[in-house]
């Protein structure tokens, strides 16, 4: 009897060990954080657009027949010719005013030599001072017609350049407003030319957050299942009456962003007070929701949606149903479900 009580004892202890076992092997393994509370600036989170820094219609400068124009979605540098006009008729005039700057110089060799002769003859009392004055004046008036033409020559050769249009920075062509074989007239848009490198989130923002603003501070942007940190570039310091808002520009350079995007940023609101902080790591970006998943007294995981505040360095501010103090995961919650169990990474180094 004693044998056979101590068989189930064994036994017991053994499927225990065997569940456990397996209940570990299940658990998934994660890296925690435990959440803190800091002084932090309150914010609200307002819609913002992504801009171009610098988006310019690209007009003619010349009249003529348009011969090309680069076509919508070309990427263009700075310097590229992106549409062309027909300049023959400035090149005709370039030779016909050439000619001319040759007759004219050669008028004021001519007087040139004409004076020096009667320069001499004069001093030796052979010819009038009159005849000397008459050449001296017809070679001012040579040598200014030479200057004129010289200027109208080089305004012609600026003109024939001005025919080819090239794009004043790098960037791409959003839209295109005429077609080849229009007659082009001066001021006449041709493209629109969009710096995609240098972007811009605009923000209309409230007036009364104006005090609370800062240069190159950080605020956070929600783009699609993105969060990320962008730097206050600059801001209008003058607001809409109408509105009662002014604009907020973010440095948004070097993002996979496109001109035109939807997004909602983070802004402070008042003035400094606590906040409970977690690890920016932790944040699960959803398209309808932003939460974060904690570990309860049974080592389970347990979803909490949150607000998101502002940022600070890898923390974050956050509002919802959580405190400081609690184990936040940081690690490994990507394909987690609430209500797992979880291993912590550090538990697993020490039981090795």
């Amino acid at each position: 009897m004693k044998k056979f009580t101590m068989s189930l004892i064994l036994a017991g202890m053994l499927t225990s060990t065997i569940v456990m076992a397996a209940g570990d092997k299940d658990a998934k393994l994660v890296t925690v954080e435990t959440v803190k509370n800091e002084q932090v600036n309150p914010t609200t989170w307002l819609p913002g657009n992504v801009i171009s820094r610098t988006n310019s219609p690209i007009s003619a400068e010349q009249t003529g027949q348009l011969l090309w124009v680069e076509d919508i979605g070309a990427k263009v540098e700075k310097g590229q010719v992106i549409a062309t006009i027909d300049n023959r008729h400035l090149k005709l005039q370039l030779a016909q005013r050439q000619a001319q700057l040759k007759q004219s110089q050669a008028e004021s060799d001519y007087l040139l030599k004409q004076k020096k002769r009667m320069s001499k003859l004069n001093k030796m009392n052979n010819t009038a001072l009159s005849e000397l004055e008459r050449i001296t004046k017809d070679l001012a008036v040579s040598q200014n017609e030479a200057l004129a033409l010289s200027s109208q020559i080089a305004l012609t050769q600026l003109a024939i350049e001005k025919t080819q249009i090239k794009a004043p920075f790098t960037g791409s062509i959003s839209q295109r407003f005429v077609n080849i074989g229009e007659l082009i007239a001066v001021g006449r848009p041709l493209v629109q030319l969009v710096d995609t490198h240098h972007l811009d989130i605009k923000i209309a923002a409230p007036i009364n957050i104006a005090p609370f603003l800062q240069e190159n501070s950080k605020v956070m942007v929600k783009w699609q299942q993105n969060l990320i940190e962008l730097s206050v570039r600059a801001w209008s310091q003058a607001g809409d009456p109408l509105s009662r808002t002014f604009d907020v520009h973010l440095s948004a350079d070097g993002l996979n962003l496109v001109s035109g995007s939807a997004v909602t940023v983070s802004l402070p609101k008042s003035a400094t007070k606590m906040a409970t902080l977690v690890p920016r790591d932790a944040l699960i970006v959803r398209e309808k929701e932003t939460f974060i998943l904690t570990v309860d007294e049974n080592d389970e995981a347990q979803k909490i949606n949150v607000l998101v505040g502002l940022g600070i360095g890898e923390w974050v501010s956050v509002s919802g149903n959580i405190n400081a103090g609690t184990e936040v995961i940081i690690r490994g919650a990507e394909r987690l479900q609430s209500g797992e169990k979880i291993r912590r990474q550090k538990d697993l180094v020490a039981k090795r």
